[in-house]
């Protein structure tokens, strides 16, 4: 079988909280800018769908996912406990 690039564990190390909900969404939003503006930061990238490049972008530490504010963190990860809990 062949292993998922970029790794999961190493993508997860590279979040704020090792959170994949939120690597996940940064993700998304990476994809998006890509998909409107049709620019990619100049790497060797390894796959080509739009949300992989994302994904490779974050991992090569092309784009790092950051908080504004550390109370947007707080509640984050206040709605994603709700979520599960709930």
């Amino acid at each position: 079988m062949n292993e998922f690039y970029p790794p999961n564990d190493e993508l997860l190390k590279k979040t704020p909280c090792n959170s994949r909900f939120i690597l996940i969404n940064a993700a998304a939003i990476r994809t998006r800018k890509i998909l409107e503006n049709k620019i990619l930061i100049p790497i060797n990238y390894k796959l080509n769908k739009p949300y992989e490049r994302s994904l490779e972008e974050i991992y090569n530490d092309k784009v790092k996912i950051i908080f504004e504010k550390e109370e947007k963190k707080e509640s984050i990860l206040r709605l994603i406990a709700e979520q599960y809990i709930s």
